[in-house]
């Protein structure tokens, strides 16, 4: 049977002959739905017979209505660049599917204010961090009145924070931050950046070593980590995967693999760190969810949380997640069926998009490749 729309009139969606079947909508830009992580986790969704899932589509998230987006009892959705995030909160409200991940909760993660607010709110071990807020100022090259700077040292409402401290923009989508240095440390700024070819930092030593203006900034203290970070990928409150790589703080070279990939290696997550995972997938409500480690003298505080993550070439990781999220699907929507059920490897998917860019449905039936999937790198 087929569903149409105004968009694209002609076997734009089809619906399986199972009407068993639950239909899982993946709203997010196609960079993302399609992505090979993804496409990992929605192959092994599939192969359980018990879904179908609909990939939205660029097309149909930014042209179309949404009253006319697929209809849809389970919705994966989350924000990167360029997707309407206020939008799609209108479709949850308008259809009401079970959320993987919370829309509304994803307006903090956008925000490191409300990134480290929440995090306190819930106790959730993070750097004492400090706000210089120059939203509502007419002159965002002003300081305001409870902000000062000294040459090594800058004093907000009050309380001083000496050299090396961090600054981070409070726009989470910037990823522009420095480290500052005091002179016995050789003086100037390190600037951290999103990974540029082999490069992630550089070293000015003859910056100035005067912060930011024209825009509102976070600071909190540098903290020793043994020149390692680790990324943490939570699904759903009880499971978490954490991997390490070379800090960018240690000279700015990405280590990579013969292939290419950048060096990451698994990690043992102590029974705090675990619990830790377990506070930030509660109180972000983001089931799927990304976050940074700092272990600095003997502890572990959260400096990043990042929302929807996968982990990447971690066929383990993508047999749990879709374990995972069968589960909690089923939990929320048919109770009834659940029941241990090995992922079922041989049997055949499709991705159907019948030659419509506006969307498409992965069904039971065909065989799949990595060509009609329309795969790209994350």
């Amino acid at each position: 049977r087929m569903v149409r729309s105004a968009s694209a009139p002609n076997n734009f969606y089809r619906e399986p002959d199972d009407e068993q079947t639950i239909k899982v909508g993946v709203c997010a830009m196609d960079k993302k739905a399609r992505s090979k992580q993804m496409v990992e986790i929605l192959d092994r969704l599939l192969s359980y017979g018990e879904f179908s899932i609909v990939v939205f589509g660029d097309d149909v998230i930014l042209g179309s209505p949404v009253e006319q987006w697929p209809v849809v009892e389970c919705l994966i959705s989350f924000f990167s660049t360029g997707f309407p995030l206020e939008k799609a909160e209108k479709y949850v409200e308008l259809r009401r599917p079970f959320l993987i991940n919370d829309l509304k909760k994803q307006h903090d993660i956008l925000d490191r204010r409300q990134v480290y607010r929440i995090l306190k709110e819930h106790n959730i071990p993070c750097p004492n961090a400090f706000v210089v807020d120059r939203d509502d100022m007419a002159d965002t090259a002003a300081d305001p009145a409870y902000f000062e700077e000294e040459e090594e040292s800058i004093r907000i409402h009050g309380t001083e924070l000496e050299k090396p401290f961090v600054e981070k923009p409070v726009d989470a989508e910037d990823h522009n931050i420095f480290i500052y240095y005091p002179h016995s440390m050789g003086g100037g700024i390190k600037s951290l950046f999103r990974k540029k070819g082999d490069r992630s930092s550089e070293y000015f030593p003859d910056h100035p070593g005067t912060v930011r203006r024209g825009g509102s900034y976070l600071y909190e203290g540098f903290m020793q980590t043994g020149g390692t970070d680790v990324k943490v990928y939570t699904v759903g409150p009880h499971y978490a995967h954490a991997e390490a790589r070379k800090s960018p703080v240690v000279d700015g070279k990405v280590q990579r693999t013969p292939d290419g990939k950048e060096v990451r290696y698994p990690v043992l997550l102590s029974p705090a760190e675990k619990e830790i995972a377990r506070m930030v997938c509660m109180a972000f409500g983001q089931n799927v969810c990304g976050f940074d480690l700092l272990r600095s003298q003997g502890r572990s505080y959260v400096c990043d949380v990042n929302g929807w993550s996968f982990v990447k070439n971690n066929q383990k990781f993508y047999d749990d997640a879709a374990g995972i999220l069968r589960t909690m699907i089923l939990s929320a929507l048919a109770p009834y069926r659940l029941s241990p059920q090995p992922l079922p490897y041989a049997t055949n998917l499709s991705f159907q998009d019948n030659g419509s860019k506006d969307g498409a449905t992965f069904q039971p039936g065909s065989p799949v490749s990595a060509s009609n999937l329309g795969l790209v790198a994350a």
